[in-house]
């Protein structure tokens, strides 16, 4: 059933209880943990302060939602939020005899933090294009907060052997990286009827798998029977002894595809037979009941403008399939963005806009319902706010996890070479940025891959490395040639060697030039690693790390 707002109250309040139990002492910080993670609240680095994760189902944010954001952020975030690589916000530094307030408020306009962590299914992933792409079969957009909705107080969620994601695709780009999800769904049409393509038991971490084909077509209104069905079989398959062992990639591992796909098919009619009808008439509600907002204006032609706006123009919007609006993509460099800035962006949304944003999984934020006559108005307001910069998805916008500045796993400071990387690549490569068009640099401060730096045109994982002295200094994996795509997922192809830090920069910009000056008409970059060899890369990789 879908959840009230009594059940979100009661909920939020009995959590307040716990927290009021662990600050008297009353709960240790092993009991407490599983606790906090319920909601989505994490230990920094120093174990003293935490980090709040906010989930945000396919990135939606209102315009009064960004408020709330920008309010919270000031009271408890020093100011500043962080776009993660799936579609959640995050803010630093919250004082834990906040939190339950936080949560109050977040609930008033729409928000919950329930399952943004712990062995729950986590944030549901969807095409920030929905709705508004050309082409598109139809708006994935309801079904993704369908799927959220269902299991927010499903009683599988929270005790599932480990985290669980769930996407549903939708450009040809795969914004929402599909291959490296438990669930995948991609939209179908057959007999005249919505359905999905689904995909199941991807998963990076240590050891990467790309999900696997489970059905070429299942009806969209046999959707919750489906994520039921597949969500029973990790609760019970998964493993609960070894956590890394425990994601449902490892249960496709063991029994085969063939063994997984009859066992879900199985479970689906189980589920079928005991409340299928039920399930198919909650997500018609939810379908039904979902719209998005009209435009605040009429839509228009797209103006010329000078050089710095024809530039932003090309590599920062995009066409919607409704004639004279754009989508406008606010590239925000590391994914992080000060309260003003996102207030700013919630008040230009709802002028410019339909007073929606949405959060992508390469950490930036994407305005759509922009009429063509007001591109120039919304991106001067972007410069203004230092939001401007143009080749948003290209080289220079480099994604990164949180790295050892925040996070207690991390071994590197992800983020801080990636600013060196995107300050060399500014500096030294402006007329490769915008030729190779969308090209992506994916960055992890350890094996974990919240970077997802196995997809990654380029992606770095991060170590450190004991030198002839004895100490012990930051260094980086390379991988190349990732991809994403329903039939084009690949993980990259690892470089040897470990290198220093220092030389990261020149080695990507030797290989980003390389690629510039070789490659065919049209050729992705993964293809170009295919035909060029890894060898050959490899030593113009040795001959950049050697040549400062």
């Amino acid at each position: 059933m879908r959840p009230t707002d009594t059940e979100h109250r009661a909920a939020i309040a009995a959590h307040g209880g716990r927290v009021e139990r662990y600050r008297r002492g009353e709960i240790t910080n092993d009991q407490f943990r599983p606790i906090r993670l319920s909601y989505g609240l994490y230990y920094q680095l120093d174990h003293t302060s935490h980090m709040q994760r906010i989930k945000l189902p396919a990135g939606v944010i209102t315009s009064t939602q960004a408020d709330c954001l920008a309010d919270i952020t000031d009271l408890w975030g020093r100011g500043v939020l962080h776009v993660t690589t799936r579609q959640d916000v995050q803010i630093h530094w919250v004082p834990i005899e906040k939190v339950v307030e936080m949560y109050e408020r977040l609930h008033e306009v729409g928000i919950t933090t329930r399952g943004a962590c712990a062995d729950s299914v986590r944030n549901v992933t969807g095409c920030i294009h929905g709705g508004t792409l050309p082409g598109e079969l139809f708006d994935v957009t309801p079904y993704v907060m369908a799927v959220h909705e269902y299991f927010l107080f499903n009683p599988l969620n929270l005790t599932l052997p480990r985290k669980f994601k769930i996407s549903f695709a939708s450009c040809a780009y795969d914004c929402v990286q599909g291959p490296v999800n438990d669930i995948a769904l991609y939209p179908r049409i057959e007999g005249g009827k919505p359905g999905f393509h689904v995909l199941a038991g991807g998963g990076l971490g240590a050891q990467p798998f790309l999900a696997k084909h489970l059905r070429d077509f299942l009806a969209a209104e046999d959707l919750l029977i489906m994520s039921e069905a597949i969500v029973r079989v990790q609760h019970r398959h998964g493993e609960r002894k070894n956590r890394s062992r425990a994601r449902m990639k490892y249960v496709v591992k063991r029994w085969g595809e063939e063994r997984f796909r009859q066992e879900v098919e199985a479970e689906f009619a189980r589920v079928e037979a005991e409340c299928g009808d039920e399930l198919r008439r909650e997500l018609r509600e939810i379908v039904a009941d979902y719209a998005d907002p009209k435009p605040a204006r009429p839509s228009s032609a797209a103006p010329e403008g000078d050089a710095v706006f024809a530039r932003w123009r090309r590599t920062n919007t995009f066409a919607q399939k409704q004639a004279g609006y754009y989508g406008v993509m606010v590239q925000l460099p590391l994914g992080d963005i000060t309260s003003d800035q996102l207030r700013a962006i919630g008040k230009l949304a709802r002028e410019l806009g339909n007073g929606v944003v949405r959060a992508s999984n390469d950490q930036n934020l994407m305005i759509p319902w922009v009429s063509g006559a007001d591109l120039g108005a919304c991106h001067q307001r972007l410069r203004e706010l230092r939001l401007g910069q143009p080749d948003a998805l290209h080289i220079t916008d480099v994604v990164s996890c949180p790295g050892a500045d925040y996070c207690s796993l991390a071994v590197s400071r992800s983020m801080g070479v990636a600013a060196e990387i995107r300050h060399h690549l500014v500096t030294n490569c402006a007329e490769t940025t915008e030729p190779l068009g969308v090209f992506r640099i994916r960055i992890s401060g350890c094996p974990n891959s919240c970077g997802q730096h196995h997809v990654g045109d380029i992606g770095l994982t991060g170590m450190t490395v004991k030198g002839p002295d004895g100490i012990e200094r930051p260094h980086y994996s390379m991988l190349i040639g990732g991809a994403l795509g329903e039939d084009g997922g690949a993980l990259g192809h690892r470089l040897p060697g470990k290198f220093p830090e220092g030389d990261v920069p020149r080695i990507i910009a030797a290989l980003a030039e390389f690629y510039r000056e070789q490659r065919q008409t049209g050729e992705a970059f993964r293809t170009f690693v295919q035909r060029v060899g890894m060898p050959a890369l490899a030593e113009l990789s040795q001959r950049a790390a050697s040549s400062h």
